[in-house]
């Protein structure tokens, strides 16, 4: 089975979610998604992408899309400031700097939160719910926020975001490889702002202190400079902590400031990205969508109700002539034509014969859901049919109804509709109020036919 699409997922749990609030009318989307996809997984994804579509919830990913890049942008501001914005803010005021009090405040807190995300991400392994917050989740909810990307579904999204990540256990790496690229960048940042002022201006940076005692100074200059002098940065000899400020000194210091920035700061978020990635490359090419859920199992079971061959009760079939079944038409003709009997009472069932003659196939629809299905899938299965619609004339247009043709419109090429008035008993039936109705809603494109042989006339013109 392919690979679900991360954005597919996420829609079908934004779906989930606003169906908490009341099942949606889907009976379009479900015959789409039956007669497209073969799947339980396809199904329900391409439910969830039709629906989306209809509601709006696509063009609030799209915003969304957009609210991240600024998001992001704005978070790398942020991670710019905490990692290096308070060193750089002191030596562009000129003081003299104790060069620990440097080399913490550009690492402390950046260095802190790689090692809280290393601890969750060792704990991942025995948790599922193990998803620190990090930058990443930051810019997903600040991007849902944003109030002039916000649309009606976009806290939806976010929710069937997090609902996704969490079902995939991706949620600790996604948001890590987010937060990892933007802490990266803000490092780079600070290596070239750090590189300028130590160019083009002088600083005292020295070892002073007011309480520390010197060896401390010492054995911190021994540890943190171990790794640089391994790989063969300059770093100031210990010296320098008993000696008075220099200009000498403050070179050595500054050149140690810089590989500590990259080999402390910036490497190691580069190397926890390259984790995320691969970890997000290896898991995203078997993404799916967990179908055990009691809700998507609901609609499995719809799927399959609507895949069961429909057993039409003889007695209330639409009776077709003798020899006249479902045939394809040949090659060169014109489109298929469909004669569809909408919730027609019994003394309506004889349908008449010129009619059922002069089309492809028939179906009977006496009210249920599992009919409506079973006529949207064979409909969506071979798009293009000219389909004519046949209800009671002495039955009221209501909602119901409407929904039923903007159904049968949405998976056919044009669409009729013929009232049948009874036969016998000399009921007061109106057919005209069925054509008022088509011209007061939005059903424009619904042909009316005011009898037998203007459906007739209709059913010529589109069999070419």
């Amino acid at each position: 089975m392919p690979a679900a699409s991360l954005r597919d997922i996420t829609l079908a749990h934004a779906i989930r979610l606003i169906e908490e609030a009341g099942t949606l009318d889907d009976a379009s989307e479900m015959a789409q998604a039956q007669a497209r996809q073969h799947s339980e997984q396809g199904r329900i994804l391409e439910r969830a992408v039709f629906l989306a579509r209809r509601l709006g919830l696509q063009a609030d990913w799209e915003r969304l899309q957009t609210g991240l890049w600024i998001a992001g942008g704005l978070l790398l501001v942020v991670a710019y400031l905490l990692a290096g914005g308070m060193l750089t803010r002191v030596l562009s005021g000129g003081q003299t700097v104790n060069a620990a009090f440097a080399f913490v405040a550009m690492l402390g807190v950046p260095s802190l939160a790689l090692l809280i995300w290393v601890l969750w991400a060792l704990a991942s392994a025995f948790s599922r719910e193990a998803q620190p917050w990090s930058l990443g989740q930051g810019m997903l909810s600040l991007a849902a926020r944003i109030p002039w990307l916000r649309g009606p579904h976009t806290l939806t999204l976010l929710r069937g975001a997090h609902a996704m990540l969490r079902e995939q256990r991706l949620g600790l790496w996604v948001f890590g490889a987010i937060s990892h690229a933007l802490w990266a960048l803000a490092f780079g940042l600070v290596l070239v702002t750090l590189l300028l002022l130590f160019s083009f201006q002088a600083f005292q940076l020295t070892w002073e202190t007011t309480i520390l005692d010197a060896r401390f100074f010492e054995r911190f200059l021994q540890v943190t400079g171990w790794l640089p002098g391994q790989l063969g940065f300059p770093v100031p000899s210990q010296v320098l902590v008993h000696a008075p400020p220099s200009a000498s000194g403050s070179q050595a210091i500054a050149w140690w400031l810089l590989a500590s920035a990259l080999l402390y700061g910036l490497l190691p978020r580069v190397a926890a990205l390259v984790v995320c990635l691969a970890v997000w490359r290896q898991r995203s090419g078997r993404l799916a969508l967990d179908t055990r859920d009691p809700y998507f199992r609901r609609l499995v079971a719809r799927f399959a109700a609507m895949a069961a061959a429909p057993v039409v009760d003889t007695e209330h079939a639409v009776p077709r002539p003798v020899g006249k079944g479902f045939r394809a038409r040949a090659p060169g003709q014109g489109a298929q034509t469909v004669l569809i009997g909408f919730e027609l009472p019994d003394e309506l069932v004889g349908l008449p014969a010129s009619l059922l003659a002069m089309t492809d196939r028939s179906h009977a629809i006496r009210g249920s859901m599992t009919e409506r299905l079973a006529l949207l899938g064979a409909l969506a299965a071979e798009p293009g049919a000219d389909a004519l619609v046949l209800c009671s004339a002495a039955a009221s247009p209501d909602r119901g109804a409407e929904r039923f043709l903007r159904q049968i419109c949405e998976q056919t090429a044009s669409c009729a509709l013929l009232p049948l008035a009874l036969d016998a008993a000399g009921t007061d039936n109106k057919p005209q109020r069925w054509a008022d109705w088509l011209q007061a809603s939005e059903l424009t494109g619904v042909t009316f036919c005011a009898t037998p042989e203007h459906a007739r006339r209709w059913l010529e013109t589109h069999r070419g």
